[in-house]
């Protein structure tokens, strides 16, 4: 049965999308085409110019949600696939940096990677990578981030690929148009900060280190529709490394562990949330209890309907350790219980795919051939089974950075 489009769309639709198909009336034009699968939709530009425009509107998404025809995609910033030997890493993969050795007989090749932009498709199990403007490059270990309602994907901060330093830089890709653009640059240049994305419009960031590695207690707030940023009062403590959560539905900022500039490689147990309302942060005590361990890529979590945070671990600790911290007069609660993974490797990166938690493991594995592996496992009250997705070899990097967003 065909869904009845609003009035409103259909009106907004009528005037700016005529003739979508000869012969139908265009609210019914509409509910075909939302319909058609988005592998499909890159040629569908090419049949002409009011279906180039209806595709490259962000409404079109969000009439596609309407109908219940969303795909839902999984965006990773990742290394791209390191050359199989250094004769063949001068190119688009690497950089290459050629030193004499101590004993200046044999030079040494340093490689830099370059990163990419990789798109999981969850409904088809297909992979493809987002190309990126012509002479530019991605920034080394920037944040990925989704504001769904406005249909755009940001990468912010990280390295500059030919600097190596921090960058203050933000790229703005309008998902629906296939459009790049650069946006306004934050305050303060940085790197392995936290961030997220905190209602419809709001992209926070905190902490990271700057170009002589101090660890970074300043924050800021990204506001997509005005393209500027904000500063918002400092953290308590720098801190590096640290990961970036929205939590609750009341749009706060949740930083979680990091280091200070004296204590590198020693992630604190606490945390510090961020308050919109009263422009103010409060601390979470005891809730990071690895110190020897980041929590960036381990650690899940949906705080839009809780407050809870699944941490991923392939060590042997205790299956469903867990514990909550909570500020009764400040109204919020945190609780985080630890998950061993089924199976083993060298390293891990966990993410979110809508209700999903998955896990992309590292290091050499015999059974699984090429490529690298991939574990799905729904994330609610009772944890589910998970599922094994196998990643082609281009695309089994662990990322660095990730989101998701429906097409």
């Amino acid at each position: 049965m065909i869904m009845e489009v609003s009035k409103k769309n259909a009106g907004d639709f009528q005037k700016c999308h005529d003739d979508l198909i000869p012969g139908l009336p265009s609210e019914l034009a509409l509910e075909c085409l939302v319909r058609v699968p988005y592998q499909f939709q890159s040629a569908m530009k090419s049949v002409c110019r009011s279906w180039r425009s209806l595709l490259s509107d962000s409404s079109f998404i969000r009439e596609r949600h309407r109908c219940g025809k969303t795909e839902l995609l999984l965006c990773l910033v990742q290394p791209l696939t390191p050359p199989i030997s250094a004769s063949k890493s001068v190119g688009e993969t690497f950089m290459v940096d050629v030193k004499k050795s101590e004993d200046e007989s044999q030079p040494r090749v340093f490689c830099t990677p370059r990163f990419g932009l990789s798109v999981y498709n969850s409904a088809l199990s297909t992979w493809h990578r987002i190309a990126f403007p012509e002479k530019q490059q991605i920034p080394l270990f920037c944040e990925c981030v989704v504001l769904q309602d406005a249909g755009k994907i940001l990468l912010i901060g990280g390295w500059d690929p030919e600097t190596l330093q921090p960058t203050r830089d933000v790229y703005v890709l309008e998902f629906a148009g296939r459009k790049w653009k650069r946006g306004a640059p934050m305050k303060e240049s940085r790197s392995f900060f936290a961030c997220a994305s905190v209602g419809s419009t709001k992209v926070y960031v905190a902490g990271g280190h700057d170009d002589q590695k101090n660890a970074l207690r300043s924050a800021e707030v990204y506001d997509v529709e005005k393209d500027e940023w904000s500063t918002v009062p400092p953290m308590t403590e720098g801190r590096d490394e640290c990961q970036g959560f929205a939590i609750g539905t009341d749009l706060r900022f949740c930083v979680l562990s990091g280091y200070g500039t004296e204590s590198q490689g020693r992630f604190r147990a606490d945390g510090e949330i961020y308050d919109p309302a009263t422009n103010s942060w409060s601390k979470i005590e005891n809730i990071w209890r690895f110190p020897d361990t980041s929590p960036r890529g381990r650690t899940v979590g949906d705080f839009r309907s809780s407050s809870k945070l699944w941490c991923f671990t392939d060590t042997d600790l205790q299956s469903e350790l867990r514990w909550e911290t909570k500020d009764d007069s400040r109204n919020w609660k945190l609780e985080l219980e630890t998950i061993q993974l089924p199976m083993t490797g060298s390293s891990v990166f966990a993410g979110s795919l809508g209700g999903e938690s998955v896990v992309m493991i590292g290091g050499k594995r015999e059974s699984e051939g090429d490529g690298g592996v991939m574990m799905k496992m729904t994330t609610e009250k009772k944890m589910g089974q998970w599922s094994h997705v196998h990643i082609p070899s281009d695309f089994s990097t662990l990322p660095f950075s990730h989101a998701s967003i429906y097409v």
